[in-house]
């Protein structure tokens, strides 16, 4: 699939807190990361900024799977580098198409699994719960993981994390407080997380098996099933 974005995409680079243009019109139009974190957002209708989805590299895209809100688009939480695509260049090549849209569907399915997984969060869990699954998708998408550490960047600001997790700002400063005091993790400064033990922040995080199988940690026995699983 590499082979077909180097021939047929366009190599792009969004800088930090740039917003995609996406428009129904260009429903064509596919968008793969390949560095550095996204989020789609909305206004709610209350509102208040609504974060949707975080867009983490390997992840697929393109407006036809943006939802019909008012202000919905595509931010860069970090600088990121992208290849954009439009579908119909392939319409010459048949067995590349096919390949795409193989692609595509794979992607699309990990993203709706993960979309799935966080509404259910939202609707169930305590906010502590939320907080410390937040974190583990995080580091596992986008850390080290060494044994059972795992260090990370926090892509998003406070008040990001706090909306994606609808929360606000001071309740998420205390949970974070809270998670410190009991030795789960630690932060350098606002942008960097340390995990000390994924099995112990498993512990926080109701289902931990499912997140840690749509993040490509199936194997890693965290003996999630535990009262809080």
């Amino acid at each position: 699939i590499d082979e077909i974005f180097t021939a047929h995409g366009v190599s792009m680079r969004a800088r930090r807190r740039q917003r995609l243009v996406m428009s129904s019109k260009w429903s064509d139009i596919i968008y793969v990361v390949k560095s550095g974190v996204l989020v789609l957002s909305a206004n709610g209708g209350s509102g208040r900024r609504q974060l949707l989805a975080i867009l983490y590299p390997g992840d697929a895209f393109s407006m036809s799977l943006a939802p019909p809100l008012d202000g919905v688009g595509v931010v860069a939480m970090t600088d990121c580098d992208l290849i954009r695509m439009r579908r119909s260049a392939l319409e010459d090549f048949p067995s590349e198409m096919q390949e795409l849209e193989a692609f595509l569907q794979q992607r699309t399915a990990e993203l709706h699994a993960r979309s799935i997984l966080h509404i259910a969060r939202l609707a169930s869990l305590s906010s502590e719960s939320r907080v410390a699954a937040f974190i583990l998708e995080l580091a596992l998408r986008t850390g080290q993981v060494v044994n059972d550490t795992a260090t990370c960047d926090l892509p998003l600001s406070r008040s990001d994390i706090a909306d994606y997790l609808s929360l606000n700002a001071d309740t998420l400063s205390r949970i974070m407080t809270r998670l410190k005091s009991r030795g789960t993790v630690a932060t350098v400064g606002r942008s960097r997380a340390i995990v000390k033990s994924i099995k112990r922040l498993c512990k926080e995080v109701p289902i931990c098996r499912t997140t840690l199988a749509l993040h490509g940690y199936a194997e890693l026995d965290c003996q999630a099933d535990n009262s809080h699983s």
